[in-house]
């Protein structure tokens, strides 16, 4: 097998006749044009119009290249596109060979008889906006927010704009193009646990084959051969299947229950003559199961991995950029890495966006991070009653799982998103044909069977929410909390809700103010200034951050402390939710917030900002989602000390409480040892006392030390008297002391620092890493005073 690379300069043009260009393969015209500085940056000010532009216009790709390879008898040439983006039609040496429909899958033409020496390459990309628009027309309007016309194109829906995305409907060639020559080659290749036999496992391997001739595949395991298995026919295709022992097996785990372990395998394709492809892929192999059993509230939704529950604590997950071409896999890296650093063991990814490339489910596997995987709808009818979209869903769903059902991180696969709730509740996705909602032909018949065959090894779940009489139900399966924040709800109405799995809740905070910096001039940061409304993409964004800054801390004096004051509520309003849910293992079994991540510099719901800035989010999760988690709740008068284990063992533990006034005079104090079930949740004591006081508790298990606290009066009735906080410089460490409780301490310096948004006890230092021009520590009595 040979590759000869098409990727590089390509010549590109518009066929108005306005722009003609040099473009890079893989890229977007949109990235292409902003290099060029033939359009600005669109994330800055009020840019992103000026893009709307040019969605209606049709984009030509050309390039020539040579082809001097000898293809001898029995070979083979395709060229392959990985990705285009979207609608296109593609040439080669005048001669059409086909298009392409869909954004997420790869597209083969067999061009062995129509190359020549020297050739002319040409994709014709079609408007992603134009073709759309007649369909609607011929069709009708699809029900669901944001534009409804994505719903007839087969393209990451997020890309027409969303509640915290640009709109930036990108066209282009987005992923690498190649020449591949072969006699035989191997796709989609896979390895999956069958039955646990005591410390040994049955594992079923199998992959399709394309050529023809007597072939037979080996597989190899951590370099040793287990077997070969020959090449058959079965429903037009040509695959390898097979059973083999593996003795003293290790099973992939979530890395907070075990060892996330990977296996090397290798699938080498053989003739006659010896090999002539292989693929080699590092795969793990585990059991997964959602437990759902009758219980006193309903049902529960808990995800079991080799026969062990697993609380899941983590994010949803949404492309990293608008533009993906600029992404890097150290984006990835980075993003991923900075899940696992707070205690994540769960991201899903969410159904408006894009299935993820290689890395990011590689790092999942590696570090042992569970994936949601939904398919690749949202929030919208899809015509599935039309037989050829029904068939290009399919064809898509059948090529996404059987290219990446390897990834032992990938626990569901899922029908889509919120569009089951949409039919249930929203009122405008309420159009059936022949009885059934559009989508459903999907999510209820056609995705279950094609996982089901493709991937036996992994549950299917039809919708994000689902269960229950009602797609978003308390008691069965999981479930999406927005009556807090979209419904202008406070987050102490979290504690009213008893989901069985919190799949989604947010709160918005603002992004760092580097990032502000970036994308506005000093005079158009004011809260309502149409620059900063551009980058709240919430309808009425701004005014919930403001209800719930004012409702909760009584007062925000300039643009500093909104910025400020914005990501503490947010961290406050999510902590106060998982606290909650926390406690209530396994009654309610995971708690995904809204969101890791964004696409582009914003005011939105996510922990960490588009320059990978964490916000106070970000810090807060570290310590709510720890293995350990002591939790104070107001019960029946009195004060309730609880601790939330999700270590595997029975631990001893050290504990303290103690209380404060705002004046640092400490008022009750007390030490407790207890010991902690394995994965559960302990009630340590109840002690009568009032609540307007500032508590403060730490538990200690193995050496490790794990603390929180508690204020239960809201901020605004408070008021706060200075902290006096010290901060000494210890050489490569900084030693933060207070003299009265101190919340939300935020450390100033050029460096992002370790730790941020920190709470101090009285008389009780926190020692850090000292970060790079570190200049002091404001907390939150400055930005209210």
């Amino acid at each position: 097998m040979k590759r000869i690379d098409l990727n590089g300069f390509w010549n590109v043009s518009d066929n108005e006749g306005r722009f003609s260009f040099e473009g890079t393969v893989p890229g977007v015209v949109q990235a292409d044009l902003i290099r060029e500085g033939l359009l600005p940056h669109p994330y800055v000010g009020m840019n992103e119009d000026l893009f709307k532009e040019i969605e209606d216009r049709e984009w030509i790709y050309e390039r020539e290249f040579e082809f001097k390879e000898d293809v001898k008898e029995g070979e083979r040439v395709d060229l392959v596109f990985e990705g285009v983006d979207t609608l296109s039609d593609v040439y080669l040496n005048g001669v059409y060979l086909g298009s392409t429909e869909d954004m997420f899958i790869e597209y083969r033409f067999d061009v062995t008889n129509v190359l020549k020496e020297k050739n002319h390459l040409k994709v014709y990309i079609k408007s992603p906006i134009r073709v759309p628009k007649i369909l609607e027309q011929n069709y009708g309007v699809l029900g669901g927010p944001e534009d409804p016309i994505r719903g007839y194109i087969r393209k990451a829906q997020y890309s027409y704009g969303w509640d915290w995305g640009a709109r930036m409907v990108t066209s282009g060639i987005w992923k690498p193009v190649y020449l591949e020559v072969y006699k035989a080659r191997l796709q989609d290749s896979t390895a999956y646990l069958l039955e646990l036999e005591g410390k040994d496992a049955l594992v079923r391997v199998n992959g399709f084959v394309y050529g023809e001739g007597n072939l037979s595949v080996e597989v190899y395991v951590n370099g040793e051969k287990i077997g070969e298995f020959p090449v058959l026919e079965k429903n037009g295709e040509r695959l390898f299947d097979g059973v083999f022992h593996l003795e003293d097996v290790k099973l992939w785990y979530p890395w907070n229950v075990g060892e996330p372990y990977l296996y090397d395998f290798a699938f080498v394709l053989k003739d006659s003559n010896g090999e002539i492809y292989r693929e080699e892929k590092k795969i793990g192999l585990r059991r997964v199961r959602i437990v759902q059993e009758p219980d006193e509230e309903g049902k529960t939704f808990i995800f079991e991995i080799n026969g062990e529950k697993v609380f899941a604590k983590g994010a949803n997950w949404i492309p990293s950029e608008n533009i993906l071409t600029w992404l890097k896999d150290e984006d990835y890296e980075k993003l991923v890495k900075m899940a696992r650093s707070a205690n994540m063991n769960m991201l899903r990814v969410w159904g408006g966006g894009i299935y993820e490339r290689e890395s990011f489910y590689r790092l999942c596997d590696e570090l042992g991070i569970m994936v949601w995987q939904d398919f690749m709808y949202a929030c919208l009818e899809y015509p599935d009653h039309l037989p050829w979209f029904r068939k290009l869903a399919n064809e898509e769903a059948r090529k996404i799982v059987r290219k990446l059902r390897y990834h032992p991180s990938i626990v569901l696969w899922c029908g889509n998103n919120e569009n089951n709730w949409g039919f249930d509740e929203w009122g405008n996705m309420a159009r059936k044909v022949d009885g059934i909602n559009l989508g459903n032909r999907l999510y209820l018949f056609d995705f279950p069977e094609i996982c089901a065959e493709e991937d036996p090894s992994t549950p299917y779940w039809p919708s994000s929410p689902y269960g229950g009489e009602k797609a978003n139900s308390e008691k069965e399966g999981d479930r999406h909390v927005w009556y807090v924040w979209s419904g202008w709800m406070n987050y102490e109405n979290y504690e009213k809700d008893t989901g069985r799995f919190i799949s989604e809740f947010g709160f918005q905070g603002a992004p760092h103010l580097e990032t502000i910096e970036f994308f506005s001039k000093p005079e158009e940061r004011e809260i309502f200034h149409p620059v900063m409304l551009k980058h709240n993409k919430q309808v009425e964004g701004q005014e919930r951050l403001i209800r719930f800054i004012f409702g909760n801390f009584g007062k925000c004096k300039d643009f500093d402390s909104f910025v400020y004051l914005s990501q503490l509520n947010q961290a406050e309003a999510i902590k106060f939710g998982v606290e909650h849910w926390r406690n209530r293992k396994y009654k309610t079994a995971g708690t995904l917030f809204w969101q890791l991540n964004d696409s582009w510099p914003v005011f939105s719901w996510s922990a960490v900002d588009y320059f990978k800035r964490p916000k106070a989010l970000y810090y807060y999760a570290r310590r709510f989602f720890a293995e350990v988690l002591p939790v104070l709740k107001r019960r029946d008068r009195k004060i309730e000390l609880l601790v939330v284990s999700d270590l595997r063992e029975t631990k001893e533990a050290s504990l303290r409480l103690a209380a404060y006034e705002k004046t640092g005079e400490k008022v009750f104090e007390k030490t407790y040892r207890t010991v902690l079930p394995a994965d559960g949740v302990s009630s340590v004591d109840r002690v009568e006392l009032p609540d307007d006081l500032f508590f403060f508790v730490e538990a200690e298990v193995d050496g490790v030390s794990y603390r929180n606290y508690r204020v239960f009066r809201k901020w605004r009735d408070l008021e706060l008297p200075d902290p006096e906080i010290s901060l000494e410089d210890m050489g490569e460490l900084i030693e933060l002391t207070a003299k009265r409780p101190a919340f939300g301490v935020k450390i100033l310096a050029d460096e992002v620092p370790e730790d941020d948004f920190l709470f101090l006890e009285p008389g009780r230092s926190v020692t850090l890493r000292k970060p790079a021009g570190v200049r002091g520590v404001k907390s939150l009595f400055d930005y209210l005073r």
